[in-house]
């Protein structure tokens, strides 16, 4: 029999029993019966009257301890340690507020939000490739055309045209502004290695083959370590660059056994000038003694001279004296003086004995006295008593 069929007594029931023409449901006892078994969980007692107290006085005292477990746990969990290697950035709905140093802070969570960077570690990476150096002219820009011929250019690269050299190098960092490294630069890791990979190009871009291969691998290093620093300075990325080691620069494979010798060449060059330098500092010092003794004989022999010339110039002064005084007498002694000085030098002493004998007395003095008496220390004068007294 259909549901809704006339004769159903005005029955008119769905297939679950209920009535088709009931209305919505009664929200006031629905609203009782939710309090009603919200208050039996909190109180642990059945009422049937839901409306005797809509709030019951357990239940804002359970309401009231959950908020305070709630703010507690949400205090206790902005406590933080910032590590001593770091510093913490603080924002405040998104903007800057502050930068705490190492130790113990708190921050209101879901409020700020902060953000720990390590200021003393030491980060690096490294740069290897091939670039353009400057060209063997001093002119840095080769030549547009090459000359085929006395009338004839073509387009091309002349004689003067840069070359590739492969460098490799090491570049050291840290973080010195925490908050210039975490909000100026998108990437700073990124925008360092860029920075410094166009300092290299420009330095390399300044320097000959031959001297970034031998003499300039210092100063290389150095002015990419100058440039990086001054660029992050321009964009305030908070990076500090540390240092710059350069560890490989070498030639192309086509001449790198042409600059093996170059260099090897300057090294026999260095140890040729160091030899030369070790002999220098050996006999020069040597050369400077004798100049200096020969000087000083020198020196010495003119004093002596000089004083020997004013020495006779006094002698004959007083002579000069003595012979306007007495000439007679002067003349006599100036003359036994050059006898005695003429004598001095001969070793044959004649002796003239009594005037009866005619006889020649010969002395061998320079045999029959010492050999260490030289003639010159014999006496210039001897009477005839005592050369007897010596022949016998």
């Amino acid at each position: 029999m259909p549901w809704n069929e006339p004769g159903n007594n005005g029955n008119q029931q769905d297939p679950w029993g209920n009535k088709r023409d009931q209305g919505p449901p009664d929200l006031d006892k629905l609203l009782a019966s939710f309090l009603r078994k919200l208050r039996e969980l909190f109180t642990h007692k059945k009422s049937n009257d839901p409306w005797k107290a809509s709030v019951p006085k357990d239940l804002g005292y359970g309401l009231g301890l959950v908020v305070g477990v709630l703010v507690i746990a949400w205090f206790l969990s902005g406590i933080f340690i910032v590590n001593p290697a770091e510093e913490a950035v603080i924002l405040r709905f998104g903007k800057y507020t502050e930068v705490l140093d190492p130790g113990l802070h708190w921050y209101a969570r879901f409020i700020d939000s902060k953000y720990s960077v390590d200021v003393q570690k030491i980060y690096s990476f490294s740069l290897q490739g091939d670039f353009l150096t400057k060209s063997s002219d001093q002119n840095d820009l080769p030549s547009q055309y090459v000359q085929v011929d006395a009338k004839q250019k073509v387009p091309g690269v002349s004689d003067q045209s840069k070359n590739l050299v492969n460098v490799e190098l090491n570049v050291q960092y840290r973080i010195s502004d925490p908050r210039a490294y975490l909000f100026n630069v998108v990437d700073p890791d990124d925008t360092i290695q860029q920075v410094a990979s166009g300092a290299l190009s420009d330095v390399v871009g300044t320097m000959k083959l031959d001297e970034v291969l031998t003499t300039g691998r210092e100063s290389l290093s150095s002015g990419v370590l100058d440039r990086t620093k001054n660029t992050l300075t321009n964009y305030n990325a908070g990076l500090e660059v540390v240092a710059v080691t350069l560890r490989k620069v070498q030639a192309p494979d086509q001449v790198r056994a042409a600059f093996s010798d170059v260099n090897r060449a300057d090294q026999d060059r260095a140890t040729y000038i160091q030899q030369a330098q070790a002999y220098a500092s050996k006999v020069v010092p040597l050369a400077q003694g004798v100049a200096a003794r020969i000087l000083a004989d020198a020196t010495g022999y003119q004093q002596k001279v000089v004083l020997n010339a004013q020495a006779n110039v006094a002698r004959y002064q007083a002579l000069l004296k003595a012979y306007d005084l007495s000439p007679d007498v002067t003349r006599e002694r100036m003359y036994l003086t050059s006898i005695q000085s003429v004598l001095e030098h001969t070793t044959k002493v004649l002796v003239d004995q009594n005037s009866n004998s005619n006889n020649l007395l010969y002395l061998p003095l320079d045999k029959l006295l010492p050999e260490k008496l030289s003639a010159a220390e014999l006496p210039a004068t001897m009477t005839s008593e005592e050369v007897k007294h010596d022949a016998n």
